[in-house]
């Protein structure tokens, strides 16, 4: 039997990991393109958005850009993988949603 609850939980959690996909991508953005006034603002994000990524990730292709940010590949690397997250929670959660062969919807 698929449970509605189950499917309910599965879709809030992906929403959850499309959001934070997302807030990272324009956290890469701002990072690479922001030049270093409003840039520094973002500092305690980047911080934040730290402790998050996995150890075996953190660093990983950071690279300096020409307008004096740098391209997180960290962040990037793991916003990729939260949307893959994302996606397969997707899934699981439309195939939880709809009721199986042979049952009814009463």
């Amino acid at each position: 039997m698929r449970s509605p609850v189950t499917a309910c939980a599965l879709r809030a959690l992906s929403l959850c990991c499309r959001a934070l996909a997302w807030a990272l991508v324009a956290l890469v953005v701002a990072d690479a393109l922001l030049p270093a006034g409003p840039r520094s603002l973002f500092l305690p994000l980047n911080s934040i958005a730290s402790h998050f990524v996995p150890e075996s990730l953190l660093g990983l292709f950071v690279f300096p850009t020409p307008f004096g940010g740098a391209f997180r590949g960290d962040f990037a690397l793991f916003s990729l993988a939260l949307l893959a997250l994302d996606w397969v929670l997707a899934r699981a959660s439309s195939h939880l949603a709809r009721p199986a062969w042979g049952e009814s919807h009463v």
